[in-house]
């Protein structure tokens, strides 16, 4: 249903992606899987979409080394997700990321309890350095943390392309 690979970048590459990621603005969403889900918030930063570049210099600096590491077409968006830390782990509503036929790649910033959680409930684990690989139309849901301060992952959607 889904690949996991472990160890996707090398080790200072990694170690330089989240020392960047320190100074970086996040922008607040009081919804999470969508505008009817207010289950919980999170946090975000826009990389990539609508088939331009959102925020040049975290482009290049976060995203260029990974999707250098990653055979694709299109890249359809590219976005950077923050929980906080919450008492009890919240689940949000299952859904797609988007409507057009896409891959979704899940890359965990950090290590934590929170997870991403199939319908038929299998789970990712959030593992720092560690990339999932599915399909776009398998819904799944986010569950924040509740060991850590926050959980980052990197959200990127890649277009099928015929």
């Amino acid at each position: 249903m889904f690949k996991i690979k472990e160890n996707f970048l090398d080790q200072k590459t990694f170690n330089t992606i989240k020392k960047e990621m320190e100074l970086m603005p996040w922008y607040y969403s009081s919804y999470t899987a969508g505008t009817s889900d207010i289950s919980n918030f999170f946090f975000f930063h826009l990389l990539y979409s609508n088939g331009k570049v959102q925020s040049d210099q975290y482009f290049h600096s976060l995203l260029l080394p990974i999707l250098g590491k990653i055979g694709f077409k299109y890249l359809h968006r590219a976005k950077l997700n923050l929980y906080t830390k919450q008492e009890k782990q919240i689940k949000t509503q299952y859904h797609q990321d988007e409507t057009v036929p896409h891959t979704v790649y899940l890359f965990s910033l950090n290590t934590n309890n929170g997870y991403t959680e199939f319908k038929n409930g299998e789970k990712i684990k959030s593992k720092e350095n560690t990339m999932a690989i599915f399909s776009g139309d398998l819904e799944h849901r986010s569950v924040n943390q509740s060991d850590e301060d926050t959980r980052i992952n990197l959200n990127i959607n890649f277009k099928n392309v015929l």
